[in-house]
């Protein structure tokens, strides 16, 4: 999973890149380089692979992994924005994660004046939409006069999706905001348009803010109501500081500041959630790890995500629940009691389920 960190300029945007990759590649922020970008891997904290680990005696353990990208703060201003002033890294992300300022800083100005989360938020979708409707224009200019040279229903079927798309982008609409058919959405998927992507919300505040999280939260929870749309409320500054700390500093410090959760968890978790995806468990005496896949995948289909010879040969999927095998802590007590259930192909893995499948190539 690639998440591409975005903003306004001076929203604390590469603060908060430096706590969820928890110092992975600490980056200073951006100077003006239109391209450049930070890149940061991230090791998904997952107490379910970490229980498993220790009760097959694993040796080798893999976590599934999340890739974050962080570019230059956007301007905000749709007019001045052109296709390519976009990081191409963008366009490769799976979801896009905005954060928008709600801290105030006498030294460190607001780049529009003044603190105003709403009027950020549709500033940079508006920026998004902008860029994409020039890509549109550009492309659909091009297939129009391909179409009047060659009589081809292809090409004329592109030309009218592109309209489509082009009416919708004219109406200041994201695209992610609108279901297409799926064979119209099969067919722009090439042009990774930005706002199409999955987005999470990211309201960054101050420290004399922490006490306030959950009302704001309540007060700007309406921003996720829209599609493919969520929202978190995070310190980035605290957040960066509590990255450096070992871990049982860090579960301290968050105590007594009043959080539940790390910003890693929190992006995380709720990225996932946009994407819909889970993780399915494999464990053993030779390896425990955590593979990521789409919510409503079939067993088959997950046993790909292992290998494509365990989907072609696929026979059957012995299925234990995390809890369940939690609760017993090992495969002969599991079985003592049970608790493993043989599936089929169709069957829908669901998140935390401990695999072993069975295939014959």
């Amino acid at each position: 999973m690639i998440v591409g960190l975005i903003g306004l300029g001076l929203s604390g945007k590469t603060t908060v890149f430096n706590a969820v990759t928890r110092g992975d590649a600490e980056v200073g922020s951006f100077q003006s380089q239109k391209d450049a970008f930070h890149r940061g891997r991230v090791l998904v904290p997952d107490a379910r692979v970490d229980f498993l680990t220790e009760m097959s005696q694993s040796p080798s353990v893999v976590y599934a992994e999340v890739e974050y990208f962080d570019v230059a703060g956007f301007s905000g201003e749709k007019d001045s924005a052109s296709e390519s002033d976009i990081p191409q890294v963008l366009r490769e992300s799976d979801a896009l994660a905005h954060v928008v300022r709600a801290f105030a800083n006498d030294s460190v100005a607001h780049p529009k004046g003044s603190i105003n989360v709403r009027r950020d938020v549709e500033a940079l979708d508006e920026e998004l939409v902008f860029t994409d409707l020039l890509l549109v224009e550009r492309r659909l200019d091009r297939v129009e006069r391909q179409a009047k040279v060659v009589k081809d229903d292809k090409v004329r079927h592109e030309a009218e999706v592109l309209k489509k798309v082009k009416d919708i982008l004219e109406q200041n609409t994201p695209l992610r905001s609108v279901t297409l058919p799926p064979e119209e959405e099969k067919l722009i998927r090439g042009f990774r348009f930005l706002s199409e992507k999955p987005m999470l919300i990211i309201i960054n505040v101050g420290e004399d803010q922490i006490d306030k999280i959950d009302a704001i939260k309540a007060e700007f929870a309406d921003l996720k109501d829209k599609p493919n749309l969520d929202l978190a409320v995070i310190c980035g500054k605290i957040e960066m500081e509590l990255a450096q700390l070992p871990d049982d500093d860090r579960q301290s410090f968050m105590a007594d500041m009043g959080l539940k959760e790390s910003a890693l968890d929190v992006v995380i978790r709720k990225s996932y959630s946009l994407l819909g995806l889970i993780s399915f468990l494999t464990t053993g005496d030779k390896e425990t790890r955590a593979w990521t896949i789409k919510r409503g995948s079939t067993a088959q289909s997950a046993a790909g995500a292992i290998h494509a010879d365990f989907e072609r040969g696929f026979i059957r999927a012995e299925i234990v629940a995390y809890e369940d095998m939690k609760r017993c802590g090992s495969y002969p007590e599991v079985k003592k009691h049970g608790l493993m259930r043989l599936e089929g192909k169709t069957y829908i893995v669901q998140d935390g389920d401990v695999v072993i499948f069975r295939f014959n190539v």
